[in-house]
């Protein structure tokens, strides 16, 4: 049976405004994005994905004995719910099991229904791989890799977008990796902001190749070819970076230094040091994030052996990250925006993680 796409809401004459949606957080912002109040859920979803559901009424309205379930629990099943502590919500988890389609029904304390949703579940039959730094600086067109070319021992993180066909999988928590004899990959997750799966990737020792084969619950969806190249192919490094036209004081934009061999290929998995204004950073790291301060100009230079790449913004504090680094994740590290609090701030006019 199909249901209707849309949550079908209680008519305000009959009973509470109902809103139903999911943990999933597709707006790449790093930043908690409101999530209950979407009033419709992510689907498809990918098989095997965990997702937590929201159902949502008015401020006025108690959803004490209210119940949420499945209609087929082989394709989407509902594991158990709890009333917020303001009776205004509901939060179930649930699991994306079997490839299908469910019908998601919301029913009163009355046991009459006042709302239903579909929950698709796919498998993926083709995956992507787009890397970090360039999604950070909002560049998705930049940052889809058919291969992976990492600098001899580097390590570098990889989004992992998975499809059905043409269309776009959601959930996380699904993707192994094939051990491979010379390369180490590392499936991640991240939660807190965005709700995303993550492949990270260190090199061999030595150049060669290697080919990665990821699956999702088991099932191969894509082959991935890993290039280690040593780091004489690093020909040249650039500076690349969000505009600073338009931003404020006190936003927070990034700069990525990026290797490129002769061939202007990417080459990733690349460490620097970074010296701002004279100041030699103790920290590595291929980004470095910086608090915009209108007219405040500020040189930035990142180096790698015998190569390095200049720049000027405006700011007078920030720090040195990698794009390793994904948020509150289940693989262990967090960086990202997520940590200010955890990683401090490296303030060009003080000697804090600094040295000259």
């Amino acid at each position: 049976m199909r249901y209707a796409l849309g949550f079908v809401l209680a008519c305000a004459a009959c009973g509470p405004e109902i809103r139903m949606t999911d943990d999933i957080d597709l707006t790449w912002d790093f930043e908690f994005t409101p999530k209950r109040f979407d009033g419709f859920l992510h689907t498809p979803y990918i098989k095997g994905a965990p997702v937590t559901v929201f159902v949502t009424a008015g401020e006025k309205d108690d959803l004490t004995g209210w119940s949420v379930y499945s209609t087929d629990s082989s394709v989407f099943e509902l594991t158990g719910s709890a009333l917020d502590e303001d009776k205004h919500a509901i939060t179930a988890w649930g699991r994306a099991v079997g490839d299908g389609t469910a019908g998601l029904i919301v029913e009163d304390k009355k046991g009459k229904q006042v709302g239903v949703d579909e929950a698709e579940v796919l498998s993926p039959d083709r995956g992507e791989l787009k890397s970090h730094g360039y999604l950070i600086l909002r560049q998705e067109d930049q940052a889809l890799e058919d291969e992976l070319r990492i600098v001899a021992g580097g390590t570098a993180t990889y989004l992992v977008n998975y499809y059905n066909g043409n269309r776009e999988l959601h959930g996380n928590s699904v993707l192994t990796v094939d051990p491979p004899s010379a390369v180490v990959a590392q499936p991640r997750t991240s939660f807190l902001f965005e709700n995303r799966e993550w492949l990270t990737v260190t090199a061999a020792a030595a150049a060669g190749n290697e080919n990665l084969t990821l699956r999702a619950n088991g099932s191969a969806f894509a082959t991935v070819p890993v290039v280690t190249v040593p780091e004489s192919d690093m020909k040249n490094v650039s500076l690349l970076g969000l505009p600073e036209a338009g931003h404020k004081d006190g936003e927070w934009l990034v700069l990525l230094a990026q290797a490129y061999d002769a061939s202007q290929r990417k080459i990733f998995g690349v460490d620097y040091t970074w010296t701002i204004d004279g100041v030699h950073s103790i920290a590595q790291g291929d980004l470095y994030r910086y608090e915009f301060k209108k007219g405040d100009y500020t040189q930035v230079t990142a180096e790698r052996g015998p190569l390095s790449a200049q720049t000027t913004i405006q700011s007078d504090e920030g720090f040195v990250d990698s794009t390793n680094h994904i948020g509150c994740n289940a693989a262990g590290g967090a960086g990202g925006l997520a940590v200010f609090g955890l990683l401090g701030l490296v303030r060009r006019r003080r000697s804090t993680h600094m040295q000259r």
